[in-house]
């Protein structure tokens, strides 16, 4: 069987094989002829790579083929610099779980009657059932943003 095998340079070199040879051997005679070791050759034919141990025959190479010769190229792509940090990662905000966090909005007293224990909202947009939250000097409505500001001795 007569074979052609295309280098990385693009010459061509003419192989003689027999039927029942394999891809080993014919690396065996390329190292022969151009000196490449046959651990740093890659064979291929028809877009598929060729190992070693496959025969010429199960890989469907038939006579007067070719087969493109090239070498394996150390490892992938460029190094990348690792990356140092100046500043601490920030910590994300966890929201804390209270249990029965309703009970700080409603009081049941002996007679089951509920009274509300913080200031609902009077806007329009929110109307009763929005409660406003109670900073040290506001009040404050999450839904619709509006403040009222708590002056000393006006509590309530």
């Amino acid at each position: 069987m007569h074979l052609f095998t295309r280098d990385v340079a693009g010459r061509n070199l003419a192989l003689d094989a027999g039927e029942n040879s394999s891809i080993g051997d014919l690396k065996a005679q390329i190292a022969a002829l151009q000196g490449i070791p046959a651990e740093e050759q890659h064979l291929s034919f028809g877009g598929r790579p060729l190992s070693s141990t496959e025969a010429l025959a199960a890989c469907g190479v038939s006579d007067e083929s070719t087969l493109f010769l090239s070498l394996e190229l150390p490892g992938g792509g460029k190094k990348r610099k690792k990356k140092t940090y100046t500043k601490p990662k920030k910590i994300k905000h966890k929201r804390k779980k209270v249990k029965l966090a309703v009970l700080k909005f409603y009081k049941v007293d002996s007679n089951d009657k509920v009274t509300r224990l913080r200031r609902e909202c009077p806007h329009e947009l929110c109307g009763p059932g929005v409660f406003m939250a109670m900073h040290f000097n506001r009040y404050y409505c999450g839904k619709c943003h509006l403040t009222y500001l708590i002056k000393k001795g006006d509590e309530k």
